[in-house]
Order: C-alpha cells, then sequence, then structure tokens
C-alpha cells in the first residue's frame, strides 16, 4: 500500500472484520495502559474522541476519567473548525457528523474550551487511521486534529490504536502532526 487512501481503505475493512470479543478485549488492553499512564493521571482536562467505526473504545476511559474526577471535553465540528465542549456524562454525546458522537444541541450549556493547558494538566488524545513505528500518523484526511494542534505545540498528545493500524512507515506530510506516545493493546510506542 502506498498511498494514504489505500491504507484507510485496508484499515477501515480490517476494523470491520474484527469480532465484537476481540474489539472489545484488545480496546480494554489499550484503555488499561492508558489510564495507569503517569500522563492521564496528572492531568486535569482530557481532551479525548468519542470512538466511532471500531475505533478502540473510548467509553470506558471517559468513564475512568469522571471516576478520577478529570475534566473531560469532547470535540465537535463546526465548519471547518474542531472546538472541545466539556461534556459531564456520555449521555451529553449525540451523532452528529458522519453519526460520530459530539456534545448535544445547544453547546451553550457545556463549557467551550479556548485552548487547552499546555503543560501535564492537559491531555489529548487522538483517533488516527493508522501509525508507523515512529508514530507518523495517518487522520481521516480532515485535517481537525492538525490544524487544532499546530495551534498548541507542547500540548501533550497520546493516540489509541489497534497493533494491525502500526505499520514500519507510512506516507508523511510537513503537516501532518505526530503524537507524543501511541498506545495498542501489544505495546506502547513513543515518537
Amino acid at each position: 500500500m502506498e498511498t494514504k487512501k489505500e491504507i484507510r481503505r485496508w484499515i477501515r475493512q480490517k476494523r470491520q472484520e474484527m469480532s465484537e470479543e476481540i474489539w472489545v478485549r484488545d480496546s480494554k488492553a489499550v484503555t488499561d495502559t492508558l489510564i495507569t499512564h503517569p500522563w492521564f493521571l496528572d492531568a486535569r482536562d482530557i481532551c479525548t474522541y468519542a470512538a466511532y467505526n471500531r475505533e478502540v473504545r473510548t467509553q470506558e476511559m471517559i468513564e475512568a476519567a469522571f471516576e478520577m474526577g478529570k475534566n473531560v471535553w469532547v470535540p465537535k465540528v463546526m465548519g471547518e473548525v474542531m472546538h472541545f465542549f466539556r461534556i459531564r456524562s456520555m449521555s451529553e454525546l449525540k451523532p452528529g457528523i458522519h453519526g460520530i458522537l459530539e456534545p448535544a444541541g445547544d453547546t451553550g450549556k457545556n463549557d467551550r474550551m479556548d485552548g487547552p493547558g499546555e503543560g501535564p494538566g492537559s491531555l489529548m488524545i487522538m483517533p488516527g487511521t493508522a501509525f508507523d513505528e515512529s508514530c507518523r500518523r495517518i487522520g481521516y484526511g480532515g485535517g481537525y486534529y492538525d490544524r487544532y494542534l499546530a495551534q498548541y505545540p507542547k500540548l501533550r498528545t497520546i493516540a489509541l490504536a489497534f497493533e494491525f493500524q502500526v505499520f514500519p512507515r507510512i506516507p508523511c506530510e510537513a503537516h501532518d502532526i505526530c503524537p507524543d506516545i501511541l498506545i495498542t493493546e501489544k505495546q506502547l510506542r513513543k515518537s
């Protein structure tokens, strides 16, 4: 596979082929590693995606963050811009663009994050279609995370994926933002 488009198509197919049992089991392994990582434990604010289309499940991680008294922020795409809004329960999420869960309706009742802190108090949990051994990332093609994270270069980032989403090397462009850490069900990699 040479192009990002081919890699995205292959990963989408592999995720759909996963059995429910393996998806839940491997997601739990990723979550268990994440919620015991020092960056997660130290963070006051967790910015995270809501899992979609057989991505690594994030619901258990979000629930763990609530139990630990952390602020949880979930993105909502508004035009070409991604904003993060604070949620206090999973029930505040409803399907939005492409059926992806996001803060529901009038987000005025939710707090909007104008910008995350860039120290140990904030952590971004980011999705991706594919990664490589150096933590380079292929997203979904919209560039939302690349544009958002370009504004906060010191924000700590951890990406979640299944091991089959990791390639020896993937195509990468100058504007592609790599996570600091990549966690799969089998290992933790650092960029």
